[in-house]
């Protein structure tokens, strides 16, 4: 047992969170604990992951030297993606731990040292970061063992070791934010590195099929030599230290517990004084807001559906954090609309079905933040106004920021494909209103701080969102496909017919087990 006060005593409290947080554990004061229907999807997710591992390595088999190049560039690549996600992960739960927790300032005056506090809350963001990937990932190491394949048991110290680094660098991070830009500026900056970091590999991966292809291949092509034997980036090289200990070399593997492990030791040996600083900051920043210039003034002539809209919008755009969050799913449409806007080839069905359920998915998010965020639900149940008129100027509030970021492709498209850009149109903006009928029927109350967790404990909500979603976009393929084809086909009819069908069961059922009011 771990004494109290100890290092390893606040480790085992911070571990404890994380796990109670990722198995979905009950917050409310009748029953405390695990989800048990959480812990069983875990269970059934990792025996299904363990199985496809098993299948994977039957046939694979590592050679006892260096391996090949190839298979040196494709893990490293893998290793790579994860990376970036490590950091994505860091920086959000460093942001976390010096800005949401407001716990520091008490742990910091209490009688545990702070270098203490620091590295143990640096070993949990490490731990925090490396979970995940160790659960997606040593089940190849697990099959491996038990096929006599040792060597797969290197995934553990690579893992670990980019974790430390990771966890290491966005604190660091974190903290030179907090120094150059301040509190308040680092937690929207932190957020919004973090949502580029976690999107990154996604971008890289799709610029091949941007515009920027063909530079992109030609650039390839031309470093292709410092891939050749003996050279820079030979097998030999240690700029595939990861893959290699990922792929169980012993020397490699120690290396980068070595590497991980001596970052991590001078970032909480020389920059915890940097961190009493952030945390003194946090706690001390107060948010004033500016009286507006001039004499106060009253406008009266908006009308009630206007100026519900305008404040929704306000608020959100008051709030910085939701704007980030919301804004990385903006991030994923670069990639399907940078050929349309520079005219090149592009499949329409498949950048209608993209579009729309991108719409969809905004639609959601926004309508989770305005209807089921709302800060005085029961002020406005009690205002001298119909209900309706307060739930249509909601929605109309949800679905205007979706379609006005989908207006700049389609009416680009309308200059030179009306009907299909028509058809998007009439997709796109069904696809954000039923979304944000459904988390108006579905969604629970709750707190705009708790947007990222918005998910757990309500999963009607967030299948029905996604079926939503899916289904919409499907019909608008269907719809694209039969406007772009000589003639509409049989399957073409009948496929979009049983969509639709689809749909209204979606909206009938989400709409039955809705959440009445008190």
């Amino acid at each position: 047992m771990a004494r109290a006060g100890s290092a390893l005593w606040l480790l085992r409290h911070e571990l404890r969170l994380f796990m109670f947080d990722i198995l979905g554990a009950r917050r409310d004061s009748q029953r405390t604990g695990v989800n048990r229907k959480a812990l069983a999807v875990w269970v059934i997710l990792a025996l299904l992951i363990h199985g496809f591992a098993f299948m994977a390595l039957t046939d694979a088999r590592l050679s006892s030297g260096t391996p090949p190049l190839t298979l040196l560039m494709t893990v490293s690549a893998v290793m790579a993606g994860v990376f970036t996600m490590m950091m994505s992960t860091g920086l959000n739960t460093s942001v976390t731990a010096l800005f949401e927790r407001r716990d520091l300032d008490l742990l910091l005056s209490s009688p545990i040292p702070s270098r203490s506090v620091f590295t143990v809350r640096l070993a949990a963001i490490a731990a925090t970061s490396a979970g995940l990937y160790l659960f997606f990932l040593t089940p190849f190491a697990h099959a491996g063992v038990v096929l006599g394949q040792w060597r797969w048991l290197g995934i553990y110290p690579a893992i670990a070791g980019m974790a430390l680094v990771s966890s290491s660098l966005s604190m660091l991070l974190t903290l030179a934010l907090v120094r150059w830009l301040g509190v308040r500026r680092t937690r929207v900056t932190a957020q919004l590195l973090g949502a580029v970091s976690g999107a990154a590999m996604f971008l890289l991966a799709q610029a091949f099929n941007s515009p920027l292809g063909p530079a992109l291949q030609r650039c390839v092509k031309r470093l292709l030599p410092l891939f050749a034997q003996g050279a820079a980036l030979g097998a030999d090289s240690i700029a595939w230290l990861p893959a290699k200990a990922a792929l169980g070399m012993p020397l490699p593997a120690l290396l980068m517990l070595a590497m991980g492990g001596a970052v991590f030791w001078l970032t909480a040996r020389l920059t915890h004084g940097f961190f009493v600083d952030g945390v003194q900051q946090a706690a001390g920043a107060a948010r004033v807001a500016k009286a507006p210039p001039g004499a106060l003034r009253f406008r009266f002539g908006r009308g009630l559906a206007r100026t519900i809209m305008v404040k929704e919008w306000r608020l959100i755009w008051r709030d910085p954090q939701l704007i980030a969050q919301v804004g990385l799913q903006l991030m994923y449409m670069l990639p399907l609309l940078a050929p349309l806007l520079l005219g090149r080839a592009v499949s329409l069905p498949a950048l209608a079905a993209a579009l729309t359920f991108l719409c969809g998915t905004l639609s959601a998010s926004l309508g989770w933040i305005v209807i089921s965020a709302e800060d005085a639900p029961d002020l406005l149940r009690a205002a001298p106004c119909s209900q309706g008129t307060i739930r249509r100027a909601k929605l109309a509030a949800v679905v205007v920021p979706p379609m006005a970021v989908a207006a700049l492709p389609l009416c680009w498209l309308a200059m030179r494909q009306p009907a299909a850009a028509a058809a998007m149109l009439l997709s796109c903006t069904l696809c954000a209103l039923n979304s944000a009928l459904v988390v108006a029927w579905c969604a629970r109350p709750g707190l705009r701080g708790d947007f990222k967790a918005r998910g757990k404990g309500n999963l009607a909500s967030t299948v029905f969102e996604l079926l939503t979603g899916v289904g919409w976009a499907g019909l608008s393929f269907t719809l694209l496909l039969g406007l772009t084809q000589p003639g509409w086909k049989a399957a073409v009819v009948i496929g979009a017919g049983l969509n639709l069908l689809l749909l209204i069961a979606f909206a009938a059922t989400a709409r039955c087990l809705r959440q009445k009011p008190a």
